[in-house]
């Protein structure tokens, strides 16, 4: 069985917000719906404008009984394990047992601002992940003296509803976050690049499970992409040329899209830039605008259309419908789907209202799965 969620990004009102969840409800079809948990955004290219998603998903629960609710996604360098480990038992027994638990390792734009320290991301989430499961699962209190978290006799009441734990999905895409997927996620949740990737990063992550004696059947794939749906050529090359310049900032894709040459790698360093080491734990908006694009810019300009549009999911009802076929056939059984068109009337008939009525109504339904 697929299924389908939305996660409601800028929080610009609490009533907005509401709105919008309302409006999934009515709509049928949609059965998670995902908030972020931001302090900020890229900015320069986005809002900042975030509520908390503790409180939001807490007040959520009360206004449906038939949706699932998660977070896309906490980090494990903001809150303690013990903090993060109690915001999830409590949202796990509002909801019933209907709270999913995403984390990540982390993105700098959330931390450097702030004074959080970014080092060893993904060994603070891997270590983060365990303290987590070892205060919910162990009745008497509990020690644990590790490279970041010490714990000394603690305890956490109650337990879960969800046993052994509220279901965890972690958001990565690099080898080690797989790797960390398949030794303690019950669910996945990444950016995928396009569905041949996502297909062999699904792949490994089932190999990955078995060596670590877990069953991939009691395992979600989830797949986490932004949606622009429009029929006008003018706005969708407008969306197309600014997500060809995001891909700048993600090399590996180039990689993986095979338009990768070897002389870019000195184009980002004379930026101050290391090709194998750009992802979002290790630059900002402050970073992106001491960029020299237009010595950037080059190295995606040859990039077909087709190549930058199989990296996200827009055009019209139809190109959106068999772009997530592909990801459906590549093995994904839930998505997250994050809508940008605006709110604004002056946007129909592709306001967000209409786009999250089109997917849940003509899209979803029509779909192979």
């Amino acid at each position: 069985m697929i299924e389908f969620g939305q996660q409601l990004f800028y929080s610009q009102s609490w009533d907005l917000v509401k709105t919008k969840l309302t409006q999934m409800i009515e709509q049928k079809n949609w059965s998670i719906c995902w908030v972020p948990d931001h302090l900020r955004g890229m900015t320069n290219f986005g809002i900042d404008t975030f509520l908390s998603p503790w409180t939001m998903l807490g007040a959520f629960t009360e206004l449906t009984s038939e949706m699932s609710f998660g977070v896309a996604v906490t980090d494990a360098i903001r809150l303690h394990p013990a903090s993060l480990a109690q915001n999830a038992v409590s949202l796990d027994h509002q909801s019933g047992g209907r709270f999913i638990l995403g984390i990540g390792a982390g993105e700098k734009m959330n931390l450097a601002a702030y004074g959080f320290d970014s080092k060893y991301a993904v060994s603070r989430l891997k270590e983060c992940i365990e303290v987590m499961k070892l205060l919910w699962g162990q009745t008497e209190p509990v020690s644990h003296q590790g490279r970041f978290y010490n714990l000394r006799r603690a305890v956490l009441e109650p337990k879960p509803l969800t046993q052994p734990n509220p279901p965890l999905w972690i958001a990565g895409n690099g080898p080690r976050t797989r790797k960390l997927t398949a030794q303690h996620a019950d669910g996945w949740l990444p950016h995928a690049a396009l569905p041949e990737l996502y297909r062999e990063d699904l792949k490994d992550i089932h190999q990955l499970m078995k060596r670590f004696d877990r069953d991939p059947a009691n395992f979600t794939a989830g797949y986490w992409g932004r949606v622009f749906m429009h029929d006008d050529p003018e706005r969708i090359a407008q969306y197309l040329g600014n997500h060809r310049a995001q891909l700048v900032l993600q090399p590996q894709v180039l990689v993986a899209l095979g338009y990768w040459k070897d002389e870019y790698a000195q184009i980002y360093l004379e930026q101050g830039l290391h090709p194998d080491r750009i992802s979002l734990l290790t630059y900002d908006s402050d970073d992106v605008v001491k960029l020299d694009f237009s010595k950037l810019f080059p190295i995606v300009e040859d990039i077909p259309e087709t190549a930058v549009k199989s990296t996200t999911l827009v055009g019209s009802p139809e190109d959106i419908r068999k772009t997530v076929q592909a990801y459906v056939s590549a093995g994904a059984q839930s998505f997250c789907f994050e809508i940008t068109n605006g709110v604004s009337k002056r946007n129909a008939p592709f306001t967000y209202f209409d786009v999250s009525r089109i997917l849940a109504q003509n899209i979803f339904p029509s779909l192979e799965c």
